[in-house]
Order: C-alpha cells, then structure tokens, then sequence
C-alpha cells in the first residue's frame, strides 16, 4: 500500500485551460478519498495525472516515496477501474481478470490463485466461464473490480465507476466497493459528481470546483462545517437554502432579518463566532438546512425569533420523512458561488427567473405525520443554534474569529 500526495500540483492545457490550479493534499496510506464536484472541476484530470494518463504541468505526485511524474502508467503500480468497465468482449470473466498477470508473466499456479481469491471476495465465482455480454451491469462492474484486486496495485483508481448502473444497483455498489476497500486496506481515489455517493463512501472528502480544492475533510465535518458557500451548496440533500439577510442588533442580542422575517441567533452559535459582531449592520448569506426547519406543532418554540411562516408550494410524501417547498419574500442569494451550484443541478433557468421574483425558494424536511396541504401557511420552528452565516462578497463562512 503507499500515500499519495499532490503537492501544488497544476494541469494546462496547450489552449490555456487550466484543469487543476495548485492541488496540495496528501492522501493516507490505506485511505478511501473521494474527489467531488460538478463536471469540469478538474477532479477526473487530478486522478489520470495519478495514473500518468495525464501529464503534470507543474508541481510533483508522489506515490509512497517515489515521485512518479516522469513514470509511464505501467509503472505506477496503480490500477484503474472505469466507468465503462473496458472488459475484453471475446474473453471470459477468469481470462479478464487474469490478463494483466499473464503479461507479467506470472506464473499459471500465482495467477489461480489471485483469480480465485478475488473471484471470493466480490462473490462472482459462478460467473468465472461468461463473458461480458452475459453479465449484467453490476457484474460486469465487479468483474472490472476483480481485474484491479488480482494485480494487487499499491492504490486504486476509480473514475464514476458507478454513473452506468441503475440507482438500486449503484446503492448495492457503493456497499460492496467501501466493503471490498476495506477489507483489502488499499488507498483508493474515488472519483464521482454525486454528492451521496462521495459522503457515504470516503473516510475523506475532497470538494472541487474549477480545478481549485475547496475543503477536504470527513463527510460529516464537511455537512456540519462548510468552508464556504459553494460546498455549503454542493453537500447535503435537499441543498441548504440561503437567503440574504442583515444582522442586526435588537434588545442586546444579534438577528437576521430577511424579508418579512426576523430570526434571533442562538447566544451559544454567537459566541463561537466572534466574527459576527463586526458584520452588525451588513448583509450576510444565512444558510438553513432543511432538517433545522420544523412545524411548530411539532417542534413546540414559543419564541417569534424562532419562526418564520410558509406558504407551501408543494410537499413531496416520502415515507419516513416530508419535504415541504415555499418560498420567502427575501432577496435571493446570487453570487458565482450560487449560480454554478444551480447551473450543476440543471436549473440554470431559473435564476433569472427568482432573481426577477425577489424571493427566496426553501424547503422544509418536516414530520410527515402532520397534515399539511399545498396553499396552506404554517408556521416553521427554525433550529437558530445550527444555522451557517457566509460572507456575501468571497463566501467564507463565519466559523470564527
């Protein structure tokens, strides 16, 4: 097994694209990193620059101890696994996996043996005879995973591996790769734009946008503690809603007015944010998870600072939880930040379209056992003590002092 590093590792290319500006990060040996972002952040450049499919423009990857920036592919020592899973259609599942050892000229007792144990450890034994035209997109993708295990690389590679099958089966997978990763110890990168796929597979995050690392960290400290506007966005589902609100001062204690509406900040969330104190009187960006939203008749709060009152648009049942859409008579959040984040979800439209509104869209993730009706406006409890305040002009968020 090896560490990967990057160390202000950049990619050029020859037009003046800039795919990857100064990535800096070191990946743990043994550990599971996801490289996350909307298409075009560089983050598939990042992972074929580690196999040596890409050249470095500038800065140095080293795997282990060794700097592998001159290193052709196939000594790397590093095994890729696609999202077309790239089998050979006129061969058998035991002969896919087998031919990189055979080319190794390894022997006919090692490469059985390696065949076989990874053939165990994804459960495909009884496929070993097929070829790919028999097998169905799961198995095609665990065969492509068992010609990476059998080579015993010192890291994996793995770009959307998952983006071909169906949402059921990319569930299944997402279970079996962290389980296979685990069991094995070997440092993988995990390349994806789905968000969900990122925070429940890697020990670590990372989160890019236009080639330029924005946070790296565990899934739940990037959901709990976003750096900025754009991973503040980018993480979580339904996204955080943001509107633009001045921070005030009224009777000795800081709110967020915004709209129609006033929300007193939780003294406790105040006081590990010195920095709030000097926005007195500024606009700021106030991020609400959907979940620090709730009716009032469930979550109690007397306080009007705790409230704010909706007009539903649509509620969405899905079983164990609803979701309850309306909109806010607040200016909406329009910076690059929030404009990429729309232009990812392919909503570009409808920027234009609140921006000329004036309002804000949020949504609420509340108890479904409450009856509540489209048209109807209910009051929401807002959890003040886990909102996030960003700086409107660069996005960072106001964790400190």
């Amino acid at each position: 097994m090896a560490t990967i590093t990057f160390e202000k590792v950049g990619k050029v290319y020859p037009d003046g694209t800039e795919a990857v500006s100064d990535l800096d990060l070191a990946i743990d040996d043994g550990e599971f990193m996801v490289f996350v972002g909307p298409s075009g952040c560089g983050k598939s450049t990042a992972l074929k620059m580690v196999a040596g499919l890409e050249g470095v423009s500038h800065g140095e990857i080293a795997i282990g101890d060794r700097v592998v920036n001159e290193l052709p592919p196939k000594d790397r020592d590093v095994a890729m696994v696609f999202q077309d899973y790239a089998l050979y259609p006129h061969m058998t599942v035991r002969e896919n996996m087998a031919f990189a050892l055979k080319i190794r000229n390894k022997s006919k007792a090692e490469i059985e043996q390696r065949v076989g144990e990874a053939a165990r450890i994804l459960g495909i034994q009884e496929l070993m005879d097929r070829r790919p035209k028999a097998l169905s997109g799961g198995q095609r993708q665990r065969v492509a995973m068992g010609r990476a295990i059998v080579r015993e690389p010192r890291a994996f590679l793995m770009d959307e591996p998952l983006s071909n099958l169906d949402a059921k089966l990319r569930v299944q997978m997402r279970a079996e790769i962290r389980r296979i990763q685990t069991e094995l110890g070997v440092t993988t990168i995990f390349v994806t734009h789905d968000q969900t796929e990122a925070m429940t597979m890697g020990d670590r995050v990372a989160v890019m946008r236009r080639g330029v690392l924005q946070q790296v960290d565990a899934p739940q400290a990037l959901y709990d503690r976003p750096a900025n506007l754009f991973v503040a966005g980018f993480i979580g589902s339904p996204a955080m809603n943001m509107v633009e609100a001045t921070i005030e001062r009224a009777d000795g204690r800081l709110v967020a007015r915004f709209g129609s509406s006033t929300l007193e900040l939780d003294p406790a969330f105040v006081e590990r944010r010195p920095a709030l104190s000097r926005y007195e009187g500024r606009a700021v960006v106030l991020g609400i998870r959907p979940e620090s939203l709730e009716h009032a008749a469930v979550a109690g709060g007397d306080a009007e600072g705790e409230r704010i009152l909706a007009t539903i648009a649509l509620r969405e049942a899905l079983g164990a939880e609803a979701l309850v859409h309306f909109t806010l008579d607040a200016p909406p959040v329009v910076t690059d930040d929030t404009r990429e984040l729309v232009e990812a979800q392919e909503d570009a439209e409808l920027v234009d379209e609140v921006i000329e509104q004036r309002v804000s869209t949020f949504v609420a993730r509340i108890d479904p056992k409450v009856a509540v009706r489209v048209g109807e406006t209910i009051p929401l409890v807002v959890d003040t003590s886990d909102v996030h305040v960003f700086d409107p002009e660069d996005g960072r968020a106001l964790d400190g002092a």
